[in-house]
């Protein structure tokens, strides 16, 4: 049984769900970017035979969105106080929201999957042990991602649930002699501790560290058991060394604008790109000074990025940024074509679909405006294609551009049959342009049920016009409308209600006001501007840096961000371009 933060699932889905629990009142929030002076009120919930919804308000740092549940959408974002007023028709400069809150920590504790992954590796085991099952997770919905290190925690309460994990995996591969040579092949008590040391703390062990565990050895190899005095000695060394900091946290020691160690910077990347420890091979580099230039990491990296565990930790990243665990909660009631067999096939599509950017060297352009897309049968008769056999596989989507044209985000993302156009709009505010609406009130109205020749663009037209101005009406509600052809089930269709469908908009970039019609026309404006780009940057130097990034570092994004507009700008590129910048090859901020 998984162990949840003392608050984490009952009382974050309490906080998300009491807006629904208000009747019409007054809604106030703010919205902070892209247009700074905007003012207005309210904002909208939306109720009844729904997929799972998660807010549509912003959290700290403009992420955005806890998980809701079953049966209920979540509620959207609001409006601004007060400022100048106003919308600009040639935008806000900055954009993209840099509002974090970040520790600058230099200790950074292993994600309880890095833990899992870093056991397995060290001790040569086959597969995962599940003891990171046992831990305390990190508290969702407070960051993007759960790596941050504002929500992975120690506490009072957990530290001896490291101790336990410890002391049971340790005693997995030393049940016998010959169980412990596949960890380290040798009988010399200093080898097995210089060498299995060299891998728990990602470094070489220091010659106080060395007696020190000698001592510790020395002493279980006088224990009682059917093991040889060495596996004893070895046993208690094990247990010691994944207990200790050196091995749970990941160190950042050089002074504020100093380069990381060469053996800092091996787990810094292995941490974040293969999501577990340095390899033997990767620590020997290290040693030798490979890591320690911008152009060394980089080479070192690019091996890295090929390796299949980075591909499962970059869907991991998006998996996150794009909310997709939330599909499992998707529910329908009586929807023509729905069954929750789709489910499956729409976690499968979208995990494939980012693989696919990601492994075939593509970038943020692609993930707004590709036609490949993956589907399975059910899925394949909701696009109208065909495919062979049960498996989901790759499909062309001819008249669909990008993921947020594809089943999973337009399913999720519904009321019912109908679509959920406020949530719609809120996830790209959030997710692709990095724009941080405020918080929604406690209070807000529910979505009221279609009126006779009314469509659901009219319908939300009428009740934003009132409550959410000018957050609705500038950037919530003309991004989701823009999707307004695709049904509550990813369908396409042309009209609503017996009327044409109105796919029309206009939005305040950063660069510019611009108007559209549909979604290939603003995914097309979306991609060819810098926003989006900048936006993709900062969230994936979120997840490496393991921390929010501040004004600062806009420059930072800025620049990575120019690699990803530019011609053939993968996401590895942009990857590679954080690698070499001192905001990743440094420890930035805090303490000294």
């Amino acid at each position: 049984m998984k162990k949840s933060h003392p608050v984490r699932l009952p009382a974050l889905l309490a906080l998300a769900l009491a807006p629904l629990a208000g009747a019409a009142l007054v809604c106030t929030a703010t919205v902070t970017a892209p247009n700074p002076g905007a003012s207005g009120t309210g904002a909208t919930s939306s109720t009844g035979g729904s997929n799972a919804g998660g807010s549509g308000g912003s959290h700290i740092n403009g992420s955005g969105g806890t998980s809701g549940t079953s049966g209920t959408s979540g509620t959207s974002g609001t409006s601004g106080t007060s400022g100048s007023s106003g919308t600009s028709s040639t935008g806000d400069p900055n954009g993209v929201s840099m509002s974090g809150m970040p520790i600058y920590s230099r200790f950074l504790r292993l994600t309880n999957s890095q833990w899992e992954n870093s056991v397995r590796d060290i001790l040569k085991l086959s597969a995962p042990t599940g003891q990171s099952d046992q831990f305390l997770h990190a508290v969702p919905g407070l960051t993007d991602f759960d790596n941050n290190e504002r929500v992975v925690i120690v506490d009072n309460n957990n530290w001896s649930d490291f101790q336990s994990a410890a002391e049971a995996v340790a005693a997995q591969v030393t049940a016998t002699d010959q169980a412990l040579k596949a960890v380290v092949s040798t009988t010399d008590p200093a080898t097995f501790i210089k060498t299995f040391g060299r891998r728990a703390f990602r470094r070489d062990l220091t010659a106080a560290e060395v007696t020190s565990y000698t001592t510790l050895y020395n002493t279980g190899s006088t224990y009682s058991g059917t093991q040889s005095a060495f596996t004893k000695g070895a046993a208690l060394v094990i247990t010691a060394m994944l207990q200790s900091p050196n091995f749970l946290y990941r160190t950042e020691m050089g002074d504020n604008g100093a380069p990381l160690s060469g053996y800092e910077m091996a787990a810094k990347l292995s941490l974040w790109i293969r999501n577990t420890t340095p390899t033997d091979a990767m620590l020997d580099a290290a040693a030798q000074g490979s890591f320690d230039t911008a152009a060394g990491a980089a080479a070192q990296a690019k091996t890295m990025l090929d390796d299949p565990a980075a591909v499962a930790s970059i869907r991991a990243m998006h998996n996150q940024l794009y909310k997709l665990e939330l599909i499992d909660t998707i529910t329908k009631d009586n929807v023509q074509g729905y069954s929750d067999g789709l489910k499956a096939e729409f976690t499968t599509a979208a995990n494939s679909f980012f693989d696919f950017v990601y492994t075939q060297n593509l970038g943020v352009k692609d993930i707004l405006t590709t036609n490949v897309g993956f589907a399975g049968p059910l899925m394949a008769s909701l696009y109208g294609v065909k495919v062979n056999g049960t498996s989901v596989q790759q499909v062309a989507l001819t008249d669909r551009m990008g993921w947020y044209s594809q089943g999973p985000f337009l399913t999720l993302w519904a009321l019912n049959d109908e679509p959920d156009s406020i949530h719609r709009g809120v996830r790209i505010n959030f997710d692709t342009l990095c724009v941080e609406l405020g918080p929604p009130s406690m209070m807000l109205p529910s979505v009221p049920a279609l009126e006779q020749n009314q469509t659901n663009r009219e319908r939300y037209e009428s009740l934003t016009n009132t409550c959410g101005v000018p957050c609705h009406t500038v950037y919530i509600n003309p991004v989701g409308f823009a999707f307004e052809d695709f049904d509550g089930v990813g369908r396409y269709r042309t009209t609503d209600n017996g009327k044409p469908v109105d796919t029309t908009g206009s939005y305040p970039f950063a660069d510019g006001t611009q108007s559209y019609s549909g979604a290939p026309e603003l995914l097309q404006i979306i991609a060819k501007g810098a926003q989006a780009h900048q936006c993709w940057s900062k969230k994936m130097a979120s997840y490496a840096l393991e921390r929010d990034l501040v004004e600062t570092e806009r420059p930072v994004v800025e620049q990575l961000g120019s690699v990803s507009l530019q011609s053939g700008g993968s996401l590895k590129a942009v990857m590679l371009a954080l690698i070499q910048n001192d905001a990743f090859r440094t420890h930035v901020g805090g303490n000294p």
